[in-house]
């Protein structure tokens, strides 16, 4: 990993289903991220369309590479960062897939992930098919692991990615009350747990799904390896008026991860995969 790494989080209010509006507005800040010095952007899941919002998803997918991504790379190359986004991706036949993308400061797509855990809760099985492998990538900002919203609720998804060598875990998400306490919970364990720099990226605004009022609240964050909230964004209350929030920190990413993984790696070397092979079993209830 660099030294010193400037991460800077788009906490994004879509225009539900206004793609070129959000495309934009996008452009906009990846501006003012490029003014204030930003190595790495990210936006959240599901960026060009919004997530929920009782859209016709199939409308708006996109290959890779493909408009959405031919945005990115065209961005990333001007203003010299990498970008981190979700979008809908066109799969096999009828597929498709809820993907994030990586793209380099040179404007190459680097790596895309597919959403591996569906979000049965909310009724996500039927639309997205999901992903069956997990990505790490090496990139000149440290090993990069991906990570789509309720993919990193599971604990599993993120000792995956640590077991695959990630140093850094960017997690893009469209997070909705009433679950802002897995959002504090899970994710500052998570990059404890497992001795990784865990970007945090959500959306906000208020939706609906299904007809129902569906609220998504924001509060992105930087976790370090130590598991400690080092910069976040703001938490928009249910019926605020709320907007699109640019989060920029600059962390001393190469020291700090290095501090953490000589206090807490014993996480990772100390495991004893030999006896865990009930994890790979389905539950008997």
């Amino acid at each position: 990993m660099p030294e010193s790494l400037t991460i800077g989080l788009i906490q994004f209010k879509p225009r539900w289903g206004d793609v070129e509006s959000n495309l934009a507005a996008t452009a906009e800040m990846f501006t003012t991220a490029s003014k204030k010095g930003c190595h790495v952007v990210v936006l959240p899941e599901m960026w060009p369309t919004g997530m929920y919002g009782d859209l016709d998803f199939h409308r708006f997918k996109q290959t890779v590479p493909g408009h959405f991504t031919d945005f990115l790379t065209e961005h990333a190359k001007k203003n010299s960062f990498f970008i981190i986004a979700g979008m809908p991706e066109r799969g096999v036949g009828n597929q498709i897939h809820n993907t994030s993308v990586m793209v380099s400061d040179e404007g190459v797509i680097l790596a895309k992930h597919r959403k591996v855990q569906v979000y049965t809760f909310l009724g996500e099985e039927k639309i997205w098919t999901p992903g069956d492998t997990f990505t790490v990538v090496d990139t000149t900002i440290g090993r990069v692991g991906l990570l789509v919203c309720y993919d990193g609720d599971f604990p599993e998804s993120w000792r995956i990615n640590a077991l695959m060598g990630a140093d850094i875990v960017f997690h893009i998400s469209a997070y909705e009350s009433p679950c802002e306490n897995w959002w504090d919970k899970f994710y500052p364990a998570a990059a404890l747990q497992n001795v990784v720099w865990s970007v945090l990226c959500n959306t906000v605004g208020d939706t609906v799904l299904n007809g129902e009022p569906l609220h998504l609240f924001g509060r992105s964050r930087i976790i370090a390896p130590d598991g400690e909230i080092i910069a976040e964004a703001p938490y928009v209350p249910k019926g605020k008026n709320s907007e699109s929030y640019l989060l920029v920190k600059t962390v001393q990413a190469r020291k700090q991860l290095a501090e953490a993984r000589s206090k807490f790696g014993n996480f990772i070397r100390d495991r004893r995969p030999e006896v865990y092979g009930t994890i790979l079993e389905r539950p008997r209830n």
